[in-house]
């Protein structure tokens, strides 16, 4: 079955994913089971800090926007 052309393989979306982990420490994320939507959340924060997107890239800016609207960065 071939996949879409927007949508990496599930090996290539994990090593993104990983990355973010990486370049934002504090944050974990995960892809969605449906629909190709990644998500990060930031454990310890209250109320709880989770961001989503479709793209890893978008979720890299997703983080950054949720870390300047607390006072995290």
């Amino acid at each position: 079955m071939p996949t879409s052309c927007t949508e990496p393989p599930d090996d290539e979306r994990a090593r993104a994913l990983a990355e973010v982990a990486h370049d934002y420490p504090g944050w974990e994320t995960w892809p969605a089971v449906l629909a190709g939507i990644v998500y990060a959340r930031r454990p310890r924060t209250s109320p709880p800090l989770v961001v989503r997107a479709i793209t890893t890239d978008a979720l890299r800016q997703a983080i950054e926007d949720a870390e300047a609207e607390r006072g995290l960065r």
